[in-house]
């Protein structure tokens, strides 16, 4: 059985006191073609969305445009860890997986 989903995972601290809490998508590739690079394009696209989303990058506090430190440094690990997903996944189909 194939799978078709790359999940996602960010773990956040709001603030040393306060305990971690950590939040996960998933994300569809069924309906892309990954040995193209049109496939790949729209599924890194999808991964940047999920990634600011779980991570609430772009999510402001009152009175700030500034974007949390914490959901940056979160978004960058969670393109990391969904790149490598993705390398994978695209390895995979493309050794005929």
């Amino acid at each position: 059985m194939r799978k078709s989903l790359i999940t996602l995972a960010a773990i956040s601290a709001a603030c040393t006191a306060a305990p971690a809490f950590a939040d996960s998508i998933s994300i569809q590739y069924r309906d892309l073609n990954l040995s193209t690079a049109e496939g790949q394009a729209k599924l890194e696209q999808r991964i940047d969305r999920a990634a600011k989303k779980v991570c609430k990058l772009g999510d402001h506090t009152m009175g700030t445009r500034i974007s949390d430190p914490s959901a940056k440094a979160c978004y960058a690990k969670a393109k990391k860890q969904a790149s490598r997903q993705m390398a994978a996944v695209v390895q995979d189909r493309n050794l005929g997986g």
